[in-house]
């Protein structure tokens, strides 16, 4: 924990510093999103860690500078609940960051990740977070990146807190238009392994699978819809294939 501790320290000592340096671009929005699990996904989950359909809001914003880049965002989960109801239809609040500093011109870059999840259903407290620090490589072009990473994981949460092995993952798109209309499809996907035994136990086994595929149509340049089809195996507490699909409409601001 101490060392996770002295590198995010570190890190936000540097990031801010690292801010004043030229800015090349950005964006932000505001989101409206319903994940709607596929029912045999809300079956299987029901005596555990419970898969419900639900909305949430989410504010998403990111920021290229001469150092690097950033990303964040948070989501407020089941907002039209109470903090308190029952397991899966609980008010959640969850967050994710990720920054990657520029190694000069070669293309890698230093990857910093924090991502955390927090509930309290009928005021059982429950957080989950993950600190990543490695490895990553931009590949960008004409439309289309390609952004992957290798990482050590740390978690912290409930039921476990350590070293949780590694992580291989990326973010990935592709812009393209047709007739007037402009689309993009975005992939995220994080490949977990060599998890500690204790974590591994409750999550289906040593390793995992989480992300999501993504269709998004730019109707406006300020207005955005999108369709996303969201996959964990061995992952979110279980130890099987958990499904759904996320409708999605974006103002950016």
């Amino acid at each position: 924990m101490k060392k996770i501790l002295t590198l995010t320290l570190s890190s936000l000592l540097i990031i801010p510093a690292l801010t004043h340096a030229e800015f090349k671009g950005g964006f932000a929005d505001i989101g409206l999103h319903y994940l709607d699990w596929t029912s045999d996904t809300t079956e299987k989950t029901s005596k555990k860690s419970h898969k419900d359909d639900f909305g949430y809001l989410e504010l998403e914003g990111g920021a290229n500078f001469s150092w690097g880049e950033m990303y964040g965002f948070f989501d407020w989960e089941n907002f039209y609940n109470g903090r308190h109801a029952k397991p899966g239809s609980e008010q959640r609040y969850t967050f994710k960051n990720t920054n990657r500093i520029y190694l000069g011109d070669t293309g890698l870059n230093l990857y910093l990740h924090t991502y955390g999840t927090y509930g309290s259903p009928h005021r059982a407290n429950f957080h989950d977070d993950m600190f990543l620090y490695g490895l990553g490589y931009n590949f960008t072009g004409n439309g289309y990146w390609f952004k992957p990473f290798f990482a050590k994981r740390y978690t912290d949460q409930t039921y476990y807190t350590g070293d949780n092995g590694y992580v291989l993952g990326w973010v990935a798109g592709y812009s393209f238009s047709l007739g007037s209309e402009k689309f993009s499809v975005t992939n995220w996907n994080e490949y977990e392994f060599d998890r500690d035994a204790s974590y591994a136990a409750g999550n289906g086994g040593k390793d995992g699978i989480n992300g999501a595929v993504a269709l998004w149509w730019n109707a406006t340049p300020h207005l955005t819809a999108g369709v996303q089809y969201r996959y964990a195996d061995n992952k979110l507490g279980e130890s099987f294939l958990q499904d759904g699909i996320i409708y999605s409409i974006k103002y950016l601001f």
